[in-house]
């Protein structure tokens, strides 16, 4: 049943991102990287910064973006964004799916403690940029490329070259669940800076079933969720771990 809740909210996540990009109608998608006509989403603070600073946005514009789509969603239900509202999340849930009907998924890679701190890095890379006015993070991201090319400007040769490799951490999800979530995703880090006391933490107290499995393979951020949930600040409140009959 939880299971059908998620994926019911995660095509709703596509429906409003589709709606704002395709008609260009103001839509507010959490845990969405931002940067394109109609969507208001949690990136788009990333984005609107240098310009910001610049003095080509207005700083309203800025804090009423920042209110909306980082600071309310990240104190009412955090990482809850990436685990049941994020388009791309979904798009890699499905990808995991298929690895796994393949037998080539590996729920936890080697090094995957030290490919976390990478999308630490890409966050101060960016928030740092801003000052001179650059966005190390949309060089990377998949959705501002989808994003435009769905909104038919054109991207060029470069920019067909550009989404071709911003989709690769994106594929990955065929061999390492939410590979892009995991390692590179600087979005769900701002989602997730109220971790442990968000309105959702306090009203709800879910203790899993599981019992310590050698290798987790239900958890889609990697996490042994018998000693990691729900304090573990890479948890998405997805709640797989509730449903698991491995550890029950």
């Amino acid at each position: 049943m939880l299971a059908r809740w998620r994926r019911f909210s995660q095509i709703l996540g596509w429906a409003a991102l589709s709606l704002g990009v395709l008609a260009r109608v103001p839509v507010v998608v959490p845990g969405v990287s931002g940067g394109c006509a109609g969507v208001i989403g949690t990136g788009l603070v990333l984005y609107l910064l240098p310009s910001a600073l610049a003095g080509l946005t207005e700083p309203g514009y800025l804090a009423f973006a920042a209110a909306v789509a980082w600071l309310l969603p990240a104190v009412t239900v955090g990482g809850a964004v990436c685990g049941w509202v994020c388009p791309l999340g979904s798009v890699q849930d499905a990808l995991a799916r298929v690895g796994r009907r393949l037998g080539v998924l590996v729920p936890v890679p080697p090094g995957h403690r030290g490919l976390r701190l990478v999308r630490y890095l890409l966050l101060l890379a960016t928030l740092a940029g801003a000052a001179w006015l650059l966005r190390p993070w949309y060089a990377v991201c998949p959705m501002h490329y989808l994003t435009a090319a769905l909104q038919g400007r054109g991207l060029g040769y470069r920019g067909l070259e550009r989404l071709g490799l911003a989709l690769v951490p994106v594929l990955a999800s065929l061999v390492v669940p939410r590979f892009f979530c995991r390692y590179l995703c600087p979005v769900g880090v701002l989602l997730r800076v109220g971790h442990g006391w968000t309105s959702l933490d306090l009203l709800v107290d879910a203790r899993p079933a599981c019992r310590g499995c050698p290798v987790c393979l239900t958890c889609p951020m990697g996490l042994q969720p018998s000693g990691d949930f729900p304090s573990a600040r890479d948890c998405i409140r997805c709640g797989r771990c509730l449903a698991c009959g491995r550890g029950g």
